[in-house]
């Protein structure tokens, strides 16, 4: 009985692995089959799309760095493949050009060429100008105006920055005549039939009537008469202080390339000194003090804009003007962001200005106010006896 159960076991397990086999045989006759319209099947091609190499140039550039007034040699130059596209027109492509030349600056490893970096001799440098001037754009001129951490931006503009110049003027009421500050000073003027005292030969004589100027002086003001309108009695009334000056702001120039804040410096010598080889420490000589440490150098007082001749001159004037009255002008610099080549139309600033742009309300005359005097200050506590 229980060999009949084993061979029925043996039987099942025979079936279940010849129906997965037949399973397994038809899915890969479907996988492999070619289809129905028959048909082979196409593999999609691939396309490799090349594009055209660009057109170069053959450049001479430095093979190492180049200190400014040193000799280029031969062993110096590379052969730098450039696009063509980009080619600055005074690269050099022929080694003869540049070779026994003198670097005009230091010149970096790397670098192509360009006619402007190299001279034949120190007469030429002489005569080819500062570095300063490779830097400004043609049609324009460089100026040098007062800088501080006030008006500079807290000292934080730098070489290569933007700015845009406000000036502020302090304004006063002059006399057209006698270009004084009004108002004017009164004198009274009397006749006089003595002899006055004058040079020889002025031909005053005695009985001569002349003009006595009396009473001139800086409290004698010009006033104006005005009538009290309850005592409907004329009155002469004269200012209590000297004018007061009327402020104005404007921004008179935007977008001043800035070529240099503080002084340039010294001239950079045009060749290179070769460098002394150190002589070994002698164990017996008296050892050297140290140097007392560098002082922090102030900071720059001046900063030198790239703007145009035009522009040169107005700036040239406002310089002049705060050297006759350095009280009535001043000038601000503004930064601007790299770029940024807007030109915003400005508005003159006035007090008027300020309280119709700020709705700005005018104050009440009131019966009270703040007390102006200092606060008393507390005595001094008095030390005690015991």
């Amino acid at each position: 009985m229980q060999r009949s159960r084993l061979l029925i076991i043996v039987a099942l397990i025979l079936l279940v692995l010849s129906v997965g086999g037949v399973f397994l045989l038809l899915n890969l006759n479907n996988q492999t089959a070619p289809p129905s319209n028959g048909q082979t099947p196409t593999v999609p091609e691939v396309i490799e799309v090349t594009q055209p190499p660009s057109a170069k140039l053959d450049l001479i550039g430095t093979g190492q760095n180049l200190s400014r007034g040193q000799v280029v040699p031969t062993e110096a130059l590379i052969i730098l493949p450039w696009p063509t596209e980009m080619v600055p027109p005074s690269a050099l492509t022929d080694p003869n050009q540049v070779v026994g030349r003198l670097a005009r600056y230091d010149i970096p490893r790397n670098s192509p060429l360009l006619s402007t970096m190299l001279v034949v001799s120190p007469t030429q440098v002489s005569r080819f100008g500062s570095d300063a001037a490779l830097l400004i754009p043609p049609g324009s001129t460089a100026i040098s105006i007062p800088y501080d951490r006030k008006s500079g931006v807290a000292l934080g503009i730098r070489d290569g920055d933007y700015v845009n110049v406000i000036v502020s003027w302090a304004l006063v009421d002059i006399d057209e005549k006698f270009q004084s500050v009004l108002p004017n000073l009164t004198a009274g003027v009397l006749p006089a039939e003595a002899p006055v005292p004058g040079p020889e030969g002025s031909g005053i004589t005695q009985g001569s009537i002349v003009a006595a100027v009396t009473g001139a002086g800086s409290g004698n003001m010009q006033g104006r008469v005005e009538t009290d309108p309850v005592l409907n009695q004329p009155f002469y009334i004269v200012p209590s202080e000297p004018q007061r000056a009327r402020l104005v702001s404007q921004s008179i120039i935007q977008n001043a390339l800035v070529l240099r804040v503080g002084d340039f410096g010294p001239i950079a010598p045009v060749f290179v000194e070769p460098t002394p080889t150190a002589a070994p420490p002698d164990p017996n000589a008296t050892p050297t003090p140290p140097s007392p440490p560098t002082p922090t150098p102030p900071p720059p007082d001046l900063i030198t804009l790239v703007v145009s001749p035009q522009d040169a001159l107005v700036l040239n004037y406002v310089m002049r003007m705060m050297e006759r009255y350095p009280d009535a002008l001043k000038i601000t610099l503004t930064l601007r962001p790299p770029g940024d080549l807007t030109i915003a139309e400005t508005q003159s600033v006035t007090m008027q200005y300020m309280f119709e742009r700020f709705n700005i309300s005018l104050p009440a005359k009131l019966n009270y106010g703040l007390d102006t005097r200092p606060l008393p200050s507390a005595p001094a506590a008095t030390p005690t006896t015991p």
